[in-house]
């Protein structure tokens, strides 16, 4: 007997509906749906799993309608992209900081020139 198919989530073509952005406050970030309230992922991109997350995690966002709405979508998109650049920037800081060692002018030409007086 053959052995049935296992289902495979990237056949199936799970896309981000932008839909969600308004009606759960979920946005897409590297292939992955985050929730824009508590920054957390859901695990498959299904309109079931993002909608259960907004219903049973933050039904105090409900109450909010139109611009009222709109308004606090575009505050936790500012949110989580400042979050996102903030950590973005530490690590070209973190990548940079061994060049600007490199180039210090108090590197090596200062040890030499120090060691030279002391020896003389």
């Amino acid at each position: 007997m053959a052995e049935p198919k296992k289902r495979k989530v990237k056949s199936e073509c799970r896309k981000f509906q932008t839909r969600w952005e308004s009606e759960c406050f979920f946005k897409e970030f590297k292939g992955k749906c985050v929730c824009l309230i508590c920054t957390e992922t859901v695990a498959v991109m299904k309109e079931y799993n993002v909608r259960r997350h907004y219903e049973t995690k933050h039904q105090a966002y409900a109450s909010y309608t139109g611009a009222e709405r709109e308004q606090k979508l575009k505050q936790r998109v500012a949110l989580l992209r400042g979050q996102q650049q903030y950590f973005f920037r530490a690590q070209i800081v973190q990548e940079k900081a061994p060049i600007a060692a490199m180039r210090s002018p108090n590197s090596s030409q200062d040890m030499a020139s120090l060691f030279q007086m002391e020896t003389s």
